[in-house]
């Protein structure tokens, strides 16, 4: 086994090969907060926003709001992780961290469903997005110190596999249930996750770990060496397809609207959504195992994000709301295979010593696409509407959608070293 210092695999003590038990414990966290966010970002939050402000001033607040949160959460997840990383304890270095992270967000959850006001509401969703982040930042780390790196894509399956159930979750509960009940539901889905992780997961204890300059460290938060090579080409990997994710996401609802002629399109992006998320679980775990298998995970991670750029070419050319089903579940067949080897991928090259700060790091590849996929909308709507028309300005959109996910996708060749 390798050293704390030289490596981020430190080992689950006294686990040399992974269960099927603990691969299911060690992924389970990220269930309750796909939960979370997909229910929240799709509909509690427009809906607390127009129950405060009306439908006149509901999309210039929820686009500040939900700009201010993100920016938040890329600021934070670099910095937590790196906190993580020197963390002395002897329950390790991660569960502590999302053990305070996760209690405190409780509470401006609460705020999110029963703020009677704009600024109560906003704090809501920034501690939300701060707390949450810093238990995420620690959690992120989990795999590169407990994951042999022959089991990664098993457990980067896992974990696509507990994302996509999350977004199921999520969506049918954001869509059926009240704003109160969603967010009831969801802090017992974390406590009771959070649990699990505490009782099943094992940490080596982090105390003799040698002490570290880390506010020197913070102060260059984002200076990394050139051991990182193939760590940035990852992630810019995905930051790439991402952005084509994103934007198919956002503007699905006016494509359905305004390119296909659907009069009220709701009730069809949530059935696409869930048809996605379906095909998406399906693939995460058996794409995962395979590139252990296989070993150069930068196949499937190529072949699966050219796969979605071929489906987001069918949005541009059909005029069937059936080819848009059908096309959705073959994306969600490469959405869930890339999903679970792009993550192992950049397992594989982290240089070590500090797996959190990078993970926390590459979760700006995440966050990042969000926020440039609505500047293309913007640009969109002030620059080629009002040229080509709605239609075909949306079908423009997504043929751009498709050269991101192509391009992304073909830029992880360049990768030259995995574990």
């Amino acid at each position: 086994m390798t050293s704390l210092e030289n490596s981020p695999y430190l080992g689950w003590p006294g686990r040399p090969h992974l269960t099927l038990g603990n691969q299911l414990s060690l992924g389970l966290f990220w269930f309750p907060n796909n939960v979370m966010w997909t229910g929240l970002l799709l509909i509690v939050l427009p809906e607390r926003v127009l129950s405060l402000v009306g439908a006149h001033a509901a999309t210039g607040v929820l686009s500040w709001a939900s700009f201010l949160g993100t920016l938040v959460a890329i600021l934070v997840t670099p910095v937590f992780g790196l906190i993580s990383d020197h963390f002395r304890s002897r329950l390790g270095r991660r569960r502590p961290l999302m053990v305070w992270g996760t209690l405190l967000s409780l509470a401006f959850l609460l705020a999110i469903a029963y703020a009677p006001s704009v600024p109560l509401f906003v704090v809501g969703l920034v501690g939300v997005q701060f707390f949450n982040n810093v238990a995420q930042s620690a959690y992120q780390g989990l795999i590169p110190d407990l994951v042999p790196p022959a089991q990664r894509g098993e457990a980067s399956g896992y974990m696509a596999l507990y994302n996509q159930a999350g977004v199921i979750v999520g969506g049918i509960l954001g869509a059926f249930f009240s704003a109160a009940t969603f967010v009831w539901s969801t802090m017992a889905l974390l406590l009771l996750a959070l649990g699990a992780t505490l009782g099943l997961v094992r940490e080596p204890d982090s105390r003799p770990l040698a002490p570290a300059p880390l506010w020197a460290q913070l102060r260059n938060l984002f200076r990394l060496g050139p051991g990182y090579r193939n760590f940035w080409i990852v992630f810019w990997t995905r930051f790439m397809v991402l952005i084509g994710l994103y934007v198919l996401e956002q503007y699905l609802l006016y494509y359905l609207q305004f390119v296909l002629g659907i009069r009220s399109p709701e009730t069809d992006v949530f059935l696409i959504l869930m048809v996605l998320s379906v095909t998406a679980l399906v693939a995460s775990l058996g794409a995962g195992y395979l590139s252990d298998r296989i070993g150069d995970r930068r196949r499937l991670v190529m072949f699966s994000g050219v796969l979605q750029g071929i489906c987001a070419l069918l949005f541009v050319f059909t005029h069937s709301l059936t080819t848009v089903y059908i096309a959705a579940a073959v994306f969600g067949l490469g959405y869930g295979a890339y999903q679970s080897t792009d993550w192992a991928l950049v397992v594989d090259v982290l240089p070590g010593r500090t797996a959190a700060r990078d993970m926390g790091i590459w979760s700006i590849s995440t966050n990042g696409p969000q926020m440039t996929g609505l500047l293309f909308g913007w640009l969109l709507s002030v620059l080629v509407i009002p040229h080509l028309g709605v239609s075909l300005g949306y079908r423009a959109l997504f043929a751009l959608t498709a050269v991101f996910f192509i391009v992304g996708s073909l830029l992880v060749w360049r990768v030259r070293k995995t574990a």
